[in-house]
């Protein structure tokens, strides 16, 4: 069984030549970076396509996760999250959403992208 995350972007001006550089750059960083023994993918970024165009989507992608201990999953997991923190705070004038499967994830000015706690799932 996989797990992956699901992340996206939207506002009405596209991506700058420079956002795009510097989150090319982020996400090389991390996926360069990785420090777990099991990868089952790089951070995906999609490419923008004219139906995102209209939807005004300018970043969206998504990332599969290794399938083995709860522990591991889940810091792979929040690395990932790390590398969409930062593109987050690059890109902060876009309305933001992102899932773990199908639990949304918080964006937290301070921590960046995490889980839900067990209060904050419950009133979902």
């Amino acid at each position: 069984m996989g797990f992956s995350l699901y992340y996206k972007a939207k506002r009405e001006q596209p991506l700058s030549e420079h956002e795009k550089t510097v989150s090319r750059e982020i996400t090389e960083k991390y996926c360069s970076q990785y420090p777990f023994k099991r990868k089952v993918e790089d951070f995906g970024v999609y490419d923008v396509n004219e139906q995102d165009k209209q939807d005004n989507i300018i970043f969206s992608g998504s990332t599969k996760l290794p399938g083995m201990s709860a522990k591991v999953l889940f810091d792979v997991a929040n690395y990932w999250l790390g590398c969409l923190t930062e593109i987050t705070r690059l890109l902060e004038d876009a309305e933001w959403s992102a899932a773990y499967d199908d639990v949304a994830l918080i964006y937290d000015l301070e921590e960046g992208w995490r889980f839900p706690t067990d209060e904050e799932y419950s009133k979902r």
